[in-house]
């Protein structure tokens, strides 16, 4: 379990992902040990101890918490000082009430308004979290009362729906207990929830990628690979091919537009 990040400056190239990963963990530990930096997430804790919550009543608050996953220091946006946000169980049936307040400091690089948007849950749209569209957001100092009736069973998650505060740490798991109980017999309920975190500020990862959509791309296919498709499928295939993926304006190696040159995993 991992994450994302945050701060407008400019950082060196990142070091080899797994020189990161060490160094993070080896970083992190002594920092900890030492009393340097808070026991923040489930990265720097025991990863089958998060942090839950359950009921009917809950008070979230927003706000920004030194991390370190890489073996340097950076801000995130946490939810009760916990990235990823503390572990929400609920019960079809019943209704809910999340406190949500706006502890952002004054002039934060993630901006003075925040949201929780709660994702594939069935409630009224002003209760939805998106600003701009089901309410203004949450300003800073304010705090927002959700409540909703919850019609519905199953395993999902929350995240801010404001600036980049998502890629910056602002998500967690949520579970809605089902009125009937499960058809089926276990010893013990797990929750995962992957993700990435990248200590580079997320406003200036999307603008680079606006400016290069493959920035992070080093297996585009050249002329060499289509010399070595053609003999091996023929060139009228070939160029069928490549016609494909030039009227979807795409390659087939799109997915390391973003990749570990950028992301800790």
């Amino acid at each position: 379990m991992s994450v994302n990040s945050f701060n407008p400056n400019h950082f060196g190239v990142p070091m080899p992902l797994r020189r990161r990963f060490v160094q993070g963990l080896v970083a992190a530990g002594a920092a900890t040990q030492l009393g340097l930096l808070p026991s923040l997430g489930w990265a720097l804790k025991s990863p089958d101890t998060p942090i839950l919550l359950s009921g009917t009543e809950f008070d979230l608050a927003i706000g920004e918490s030194l991390v370190n996953f890489s073996g340097r220091a950076r801000t995130a946006v946490t939810v009760n000082g916990s990235l990823p946000a503390p572990l929400l169980r609920w019960r079809e049936g019943t209704t809910v009430n999340v406190r949500v307040s706006n502890a952002l400091p004054k002039g934060s690089v993630f901006g003075h308004e925040t949201s929780i948007h709660w994702h594939g849950i069935l409630l009224p749209a002003n209760m939805d979290g998106v600003p701009g569209l089901s309410f203004s957001g949450i300003h800073t100092g304010e705090t927002y009362q959700y409540r909703f009736a919850l019609k519905q069973g199953g395993t999902y998650w929350y995240h801010s729906h404001s600036g980049f505060q998502e890629q910056a740490g602002l998500y967690g798991p949520l579970i809605i207990d089902p009125i009937e109980p499960e058809p089926f017999s276990f010893d013990r309920d797990y929750v995962v929830m992957l993700s990435d975190w990248t200590d580079m500020d997320p406003g200036r990862l999307f603008a680079r990628l606006k400016k290069m959509p493959g920035y992070d791309n080093r297996y585009k296919r050249t002329l060499g690979d289509f010399l070595r498709d053609a003999r091996r499928d023929g060139l009228a295939e070939t160029i069928e091919d490549r016609k494909m993926w030039g009227a979807m304006r795409m390659t087939p190696t799109d997915l390391s537009d973003v990749n570990a040159n950028t992301y800790t995993y």
